[in-house]
C-alpha cells in the first residue's frame, strides 16, 4: 500500500471524525453554553447588544447539537438496515443451500 493511500485513508477517518453527530453534538453543546453565558453577562451590565448576540450563539448551538442528534439516529437506522440485510441475505443462502 503506498503511502499516499494510507495518507488519503487517515485524512478521511479524520474528516469522517470532525463531521460525525457526535462532534456536531459536542460543539453545539460548547455553543449553547457558551451563548448562555454570554446573554447573561450582557444582560447583566445593561449591554442588549451582547445579550442578543448570546442568544443567536445559543440558538445555533442548539441547532448544531439536534444536528447531530439527528446524524446519530440516521446512523443507527442504516446500522440496523443493514443487519437486516445480511439476515436476509443469509436465509437466503440457507434456502439455497437446503434445495
Amino acid at each position: 500500500m503506498s503511502s499516499n493511500t494510507i495518507k488519503d485513508q487517515a485524512k478521511d477517518a479524520v474528516d469522517d471524525v470532525a463531521n460525525s453527530g457526535k462532534a456536531d453534538q459536542a460543539r453545539g453543546h460548547a455553543n449553547e453554553v457558551a451563548g448562555s453565558a454570554r446573554a447573561k453577562v450582557g444582560n447583566f451590565i445593561g449591554n442588549e447588544e451582547m445579550e442578543a448576540k448570546g442568544r443567536v450563539q445559543e440558538a445555533e448551538g442548539k441547532a448544531d447539537r439536534l444536528k447531530g442528534e439527528i446524524k446519530e439516529k440516521i446512523e443507527d437506522v442504516k446500522d440496523h438496515v443493514k443487519a437486516g440485510v445480511e439476515a436476509v441475505k443469509d436465509k437466503v443462502n440457507e434456502v439455497r443451500n437446503k434445495h
